[in-house]
C-alpha cells in the first residue's frame, strides 16, 4: 500500500464512501458502446459516428466542436464522420466522456457549495495546456492526454453532490485560508477535514466506470504524480497543466514562475523560458477555445 493520500483508504468512513460511490448512475449504455469502439484497436470512424448518431445532443456537440474557432474551418464541416475524422478518437473520448458526465451531475450548483461552472472551466483549461504540452514537450504515450486531463478533477464533483454539508465545510475553510481549490494544498485539506480527497473518489468512480489505466492514474495521482505506477509521464503532464490552468484562472494568465512546483519543471527539464512561452500560447488558444469549452460541458 502506497502512503498517497490519493489512495481513499485512510478514511474511518469508508464504508460510507464506498455506499454512496455506489449510488452513483452507471454511465449510459450509449457512452459505454462509444468507449468501446473506440478503444479497440482498429474501429473505422463510420461505426464511432452511426453510434453518436443515435444521441442528437452528442451529435451537436462534436459538430459544435469541429467548427468551433479553435480548428479554424473556413467552410462548416456537417458530416459527423467527417468530424470525428478530424477530431481524432482521442479528442472524440474526453468529448463524449465530459459531456455524458456533465449531464449525470448537472443542475447541482447551490450557495455555498462547488462553482460548478468555474469547475468545468478550470478541467477545459487543464485539457488545453495538457495537449499543447503533450505536443511541445512531445510525450509519445499521451493518447488519453485530453480525456484525462478534462475529468482529472472529478470526484470534486461527486464530494460536492454525495458528502454536501461537509464539503462545504472544505470549500468555506479553504476560502477563509485563501486557499485555490485546484492546488495541492486544497487537496490536503480535504484529506485533514474529511479523511479522504477529490483524486481517491476519483479512482474510485474511475473503476466503477471502468475508465482506461491511464486516466484513472490521472486521476488519482495528478496531486503526488511520483505514485504513478503506469503512466508517469501523463499524470506529471496533467499536473502541470493543472497549474497552468489555475494560472490563467486565478491570475489571468500573468507568467509567475513560482507559481509552478519544481518537480514537475525538473521532470520535463522545462526552462523558464519554455514556461513563458507555454503560458503564452495557452492564453492565445483560450482566447479562441470559448465554443469549444461549450461542446464540451454544455455550459451555454
Amino acid at each position: 500500500m502506497s502512503n498517497s493520500l490519493s489512495s481513499g483508504t485512510l478514511s474511518s468512513n469508508y464504508q460510507v464512501v464506498l455506499k454512496r460511490i455506489r449510488e452513483i448512475p452507471s454511465l449510459p449504455d450509449l457512452i459505454t458502446q462509444v468507449l468501446e469502439a473506440i478503444n479497440r484497436p482498429v474501429t473505422p470512424a463510420s461505426e464511432i459516428a452511426k453510434l453518436i448518431a443515435y444521441d442528437p445532443g452528442l451529435t451537436s456537440k462534436v459538430l459544435r466542436m469541429v467548427n468551433s474557432a479553435a480548428y479554424g474551418f473556413q467552410r462548416q464541416i456537417s458530416s459527423i464522420q467527417h468530424a470525428i475524422m478530424i477530431l481524432g478518437f482521442n479528442t472524440v473520448r474526453g468529448l463524449v466522456l465530459s459531456a455524458s458526465i456533465f449531464k449525470l451531475f448537472e443542475g447541482h450548483t447551490r450557495p455555498g457549495g462547488l462553482n460548478h461552472t468555474a469547475f468545468w472551466e478550470h478541467s477545459f483549461a487543464t485539457a488545453i495546456a495538457a495537449r499543447m504540452l503533450a505536443k511541445a514537450l512531445r510525450i509519445s504515450d499521451a493518447d488519453d492526454v485530453f480525456s484525462a486531463a478534462i475529468l482529472h478533477d472529478i470526484g470534486k464533483v461527486v464530494l460536492d453532490i454525495y458528502f454536501e454539508r461537509d464539503y462545504e465545510k472544505v470549500l468555506k475553510v479553504a476560502e477563509t485560508r485563501g486557499i485555490v481549490c485546484h492546488g495541492i494544498p486544497f487537496y490536503q485539506l480535504e484529506h485533514e477535514l474529511l479523511g479522504v480527497t477529490h483524486c481517491g473518489i476519483g479512482h474510485f468512480l474511475a473503476n466503477k466506470w471502468k475508465l482506461p489505466v491511464a486516466i484513472n492514474e490521472v486521476i488519482q495521482f495528478h496531486h503526488e504524480p511520483e505514485y504513478a505506477e503506469h503512466y508517469k509521464p501523463l499524470v506529471y503532464l496533467v499536473a502541470l497543466a493543472n497549474e497552468m490552468a489555475v494560472l490563467k484562472q486565478e491570475k489571468a494568465g500573468v507568467f509567475d514562475e513560482t507559481h509552478f512546483t519544481p518537480e514537475l519543471l525538473a521532470f520535463f527539464n522545462v526552462s523558464t523560458e519554455d514556461l513563458m512561452g507555454y503560458t503564452v500560447l495557452l492564453n492565445e488558444e483560450l482566447e479562441h477555445s470559448g465554443a469549444l469549452l461549450d461542446s464540451m460541458s454544455s455550459l451555454s
